[in-house]
């Protein structure tokens, strides 16, 4: 029978020609002890995983059961001598030996199972020197069959099963005694249990080692682990292409205890004296050592150790030559890397289930086109020196090789590593598998490692171009594109972006934008070059055009297949378009301090602004510019001072604006001013100019004049029958008469209720009868302390008194005091302008009192 063969699916071209050899010469067999491992050739597996020993691989197996039958008579020998039938394996292969060894007659190389009862000729007489004696007492050919028995037991096969013994009988007396045993040829030499005739085709450059099953009875002192002399010690040898022999391992020894052991104990045939039963070990030995073999073909050679005969009883099968070179693995770590990263490549060299020692192993692996030894190659891994030829690990920093000579494989050790640090600036899959290694050991299985660039683009639009009132819609379009690059080897999966999102960054909207809505439900993935579309609205406020522009910055994020997180992020930025605008309305109110009724001298002015904001955003910093107020250090506060469009400023000044002689003098009062503020930016915002005109006059008081002459009784009165005429003053002289109108308050006394202050005449147009007219008109001057003082003729006749201006006439007989032609030449002179007037100069009617009307100029 023979153990199982799967090496992964690698075995050499050789290797499975050998294969199916033993596959033939397997045909028959049946179940084997699993403990053993001894079971029927099977196709090779599926590859384990690096690290993972597995069984050797069956170039040859020999198990003798090709052309046997289970007659009584079917026994046969390695040769046709003395008549023997001679054994053929399933290739045609012979087989030979030492002379002693394959002697019948010392039940040596006989190939029988149990029911081959009937000894051979050639392996039996009845004569008592005869050393496969059936002599009652020895049953040495019984020994040997029984022996067989006990393999079949262990193997399934029962009594079916065939062996090869190695009995080693010694001439014995009728009795049995063994005093007579002698030694027979032990070696390589004279000692050949088992050897090839023809060579066996292997695979050059691979490790090779052999096993056989066995099966011992009569062991001495079983449980000792110490070897006995009478123990069967067999030793394989490698027969090169030239016939040299040379030792593989060391001797192998089925009677001593090991895990593999097995004791049985079957019944035998016919007794030996009193023993019915034979306790047999049974165990499947493989050589302690492994070689490597550079020839094509070899032999195989089993010889045993030791010639002694009283002992040394045994038998074996399934001799097989086994490959159990290691297998070389591949692997990258990380499997996806972001490209100019780094990946290990791993080489995993696992041994196989025997765990020989496995020396001077070599690789050179050849890295796919684009993929390069990393700057720092980091060179490392478990494997180390151990014997033979110096452990050697080539290789250089963007190279595109790496190189292993002299590694080794401890006796007992599994596997062990070799590490190198890999890279590419290059999107792709690259696969490393057998057709990039050059090496003695089986090639590996394909690995690969994929290089890619995540990344990813976000986009962000909106539907307007700027805003300038509050209620705009800003429709916000968020695009988010897988942008990874895909190479022709890279795979999709590998390229692709899970967890897709789009969020805010930041925001500068004072309200809150509508939730995203999405062409794709989460979570999303999305495909090189795949798209993610999401869109929002913002409603416009105030306050975002007062803090224009709006800025939106979104963030889009997916996850790659390796490295972190990639993301990217856009702005929107929207202007606003400003009309800043202020419009100022200015009004003035009169506090007539003096009570005159007149907007005169002393008087105040009161001015009020309100600015209304006229744009579309706020302007803060609301001020009143007006120079005449500046120009008093009046100041002017608006409240509030910032305002929103449509809100206004009520604008006060401190104080008012008093009125002056200047301003008495220039008739009028112009204030013009306007409104400042700045808008968001700091830039000025002005107004419209605004005026008011606030006409001014001087001070008017209520002027009387009256007539006087002397009574009968010698009495100053009031006369009636004079008139008067109120004249200009033109550079110092008379000029035409002015439009007063002088009113009867009682009999002669004349009343102006409102004159302003100023230089004028008193002219008098009609006097009493028999009184005198004034000669001359009369200069007189209204004060600023409002009283009246004459400042040019009149004499003693005109006086003037606080407010009154008195006029003494005299009779007709006498001469005007101050001479001259009278007053004809200046009532010519203002006819005409009395005329003009429309009667405004009125005849005085004696005692007649009447209302004062104001003058059309007050």
């Amino acid at each position: 029978m023979s153990i199982r063969s799967h090496r992964r699916g690698r075995t050499p071209r050789t290797a499975v020609t050998a294969w199916w050899r033993a596959i033939v010469v397997a045909v028959g067999a049946v179940v084997v002890a699993t403990s053993l491992g001894i079971t029927p050739p099977q196709p090779p597996t599926a590859q384990a995983a690096a690290g993972v020993t597995e069984a050797p691989t069956v170039v040859f197996t020999e198990n003798f059961e090709n052309g046997m039958t289970n007659l009584a008579t079917g026994a046969k020998s390695y040769t046709t001598a003395n008549g023997a039938a001679q054994y053929v394996g399933a290739a045609g292969q012979t087989y030979t030996g030492s002379t002693s060894w394959i002697n019948g007659n010392r039940c040596n190389g006989v190939i029988l199972s149990y029911n081959n009862s009937l000894a051979p000729a050639w392996a039996s007489t009845p004569v008592l020197t005869n050393k496969c004696s059936t002599v009652a007492g020895v049953q040495s050919y019984n020994g040997i069959r029984t022996l067989a028995r006990a393999m079949g037991v262990v193997t399934g096969s029962g009594d079916n099963e065939h062996i090869v013994s190695g009995y080693t009988e010694c001439q014995l007396t009728a009795l049995g005694n063994t005093g007579t045993c002698d030694v027979i040829g032990s070696g390589p030499t004279n000692g050949v249990m088992f050897q090839t005739t023809t060579s066996i085709p292997v695979t050059p450059n691979r490790y090779y080692t052999f096993s056989v099953d066995t099966v011992y009875g009569n062991c001495a002192n079983p449980a000792s682990t110490t070897t006995q002399a009478s123990d069967p010690q067999y030793q394989f040898q490698l027969v090169d292409g030239g016939g040299l022999a040379t030792n593989v391992g060391g001797v192998l020894n089925g009677c001593r205890p090991s895990p593999t052991r097995q004791t049985v104990v079957v019944n035998r045939p016919l007794a030996v004296g009193t023993n019915t039963t034979m306790t047999a070990y049974v165990q499947s030995l493989q050589a302690t050592s492994a070689f490597q073999y550079a020839g094509s073909s070899l032999g195989i050679k089993m010889y045993n150790a030791s010639g002694v005969t009283n002992g040394n009883d045994g038998g074996f099968d399934n001799i097989r030559l086994l490959d159990v070179t290691p297998s070389l693995d591949k692997s990258f770590s990380p499997t996806v890397v972001t490209r100019g990263g780094v990946s290990k490549l791993t080489f995993t060299i696992t041994n196989t289930t025997d765990l020989l020692a496995k020396s001077d192993w070599t690789f050179t692996d050849a890295l796919p086109t684009g993929l390069v030894i990393a700057p720092t190659p980091n060179i490392g891994g478990t494997c180390a020196q151990v014997t033979g030829n110096a452990l050697v690990r080539t290789t250089v920093a963007g190279g595109t090789s790496i190189a292993v000579t002299g590694g080794d494989l401890a006796l007992g050790q599994a596997s062990c590593t070799i590490t190198v640090d890999v890279t590419s600036n290059t999107d792709g899959t690259y696969v490393n598998g057998p057709a990039n290694v050059t090496t003695n050991l089986n090639p590996p299985e394909n690995a690969s490692v994929e290089f890619i660039k995540p990344s990813i683009d976000l986009v962000k639009t909106s539907n307007i171009a700027n805003y300038d009132s509050v209620g705009d819609i800003a429709t916000y379009t968020f695009v988010a594109t897988n942008t990874t690059p895909k190479a022709l080897t890279n795979t999709v999966a590998n390229t692709s972006l899970t967890n897709v999102t789009i969020t805010e960054d930041s925001f500068s909207g004072v309200g809150d934008m509508s939730t995203l809505v999405c062409d794709k439900p989460a979570p999303v993935t999305l495909a090189s070059g795949a798209k993610l579309t999401c869109t929002a609205t913002y409603v416009v406020q105030q306050s975002d055009l007062d803090n224009a522009p709006l800025t939106n910055v979104a963030r889009t994020t997916g996850t790659p297949a390796t490295g972190p997180n990639v993301t990217d992020t856009d702005d929107e930025i929207i202007p606003a378009v400003w009309t800043p605008a202020l419009l100022l309305d200015k009004t003035v109110s009169i506090v007539d301090v003096d009570q005159d009724g007149v907007t005169g001298l002393g008087d105040h002015l009161l001015y009020a602004f309100d600015v209304t904001n006229t744009g579309n955003v706020t302007v803060a910093g609301i001020a009143v510019v007006d120079d005449r107020l500046t120009q008093r250090s009046i100041t002017v506060t608006c409240t509030p001072a910032t305002i929103a469009p449509a809100q206004i400023a009520h604008c006060v000044a401190n104080a008012p604006y008093v009125l002056t002689q200047a301003d008495v003098d220039a008739g009028e009062v112009v204030n013009t001013a306007h409104s400042t503020g700045t808008d968001p930016d700091g830039g000025p915002v002005r107004s419209n100019d605004d005026s008011t005109t606030t006409p001014v006059e001087a001070f008017r008081i209520p002027l009387q004049i009256e007539k006087i002459g002397e009574s009968s009784d010698d009495t100053w009165v009031r006369m009636d029958g004079s008139s008067f005429a109120i004249l200009e003053d033109v550079n110092g002289e008379p000029g035409t008469a002015l439009p007063f109108t002088l009113d009867d308050v009682e009999t002669g006394l004349f009343q102006i209720d409102g004159i302003p202050a100023g230089t004028y005449w008193l002219s008098e147009l009609a006097a009493p009868d028999g009184f005198t007219l004034l000669a001359a008109p009369v200069q007189f001057v209204i004060n600023a302390d409002r009283t009246v003082s004459i400042t040019a003729g009149g004499d003693e006749a005109v006086t003037a008194t606080g407010q009154l201006i008195t006029v003494r006439d005299v009779p007709a007989m006498l001469l005007p005091t101050t001479g001259g032609a009278g007053p004809l030449p200046y009532l010519l002179a203002g006819s005409l302008v009395v005329l003009i007037a429309g009667g405004l100069a009125l005849r005085v009617r004696r005692r007649n009192a009447h209302a004062e009307t104001h003058d059309p100029q007050a």
